[in-house]
């Protein structure tokens, strides 16, 4: 959508336009931010996940490699058994939560980022546009 500056008559009429624009940027900018901030974060908590769930398959590996020994202990038999099915949960609780990334909500956060990205850049050049026009104005 192409906007006219013209249409803009005196330096007061330029003014208001450039804070209007100003302020609608200030909030944009503000939501580019809080999603900059949201990405960090999911980016710490998918990889502490993913490492969670190395350690939890690790887990599982090293529990269903000591019940495979024949010398074991019947207490040790039991225990290790415990662990095992605790750590098989573990395992697939993690193995879900990394499995529901991406998908419908990562596609709209990326609509999300793009939309507002595209604001910016139309707001950023409108107000370089109001402020060019109000310079050739007469004070």
């Amino acid at each position: 959508m192409a906007y006219d500056v013209k249409t803009l008559k005196d330096r007061a009429q330029c003014l208001e336009a450039k804070a209007s624009l100003e302020a609608e940027l200030d909030g944009y900018q503000n939501r580019d931010q809080n999603l900059a901030y949201q990405d960090r974060r999911e980016g710490r908590a998918g990889a502490s996940a993913t490492s969670r769930l190395a350690t939890a398959t690790d887990r599982v590996k090293y529990l269903t490699d000591q019940l495979a020994r024949p010398d074991l202990a019947a207490a040790d038999r039991r225990r290790y058994e415990d662990q095992l099915l605790t750590a098989n949960y573990q395992k697939a609780r993690l193995q879900n939560r990394t499995a529901d990334t991406g998908g419908a909500a990562a596609f709209l956060a990326d609509v999300d980022a793009d939309q507002i990205d595209a604001q910016v850049d139309l707001l950023s050049g409108a107000i370089a546009a109001v402020q060019a026009h109000h310079d050739t104005l007469p004070a």
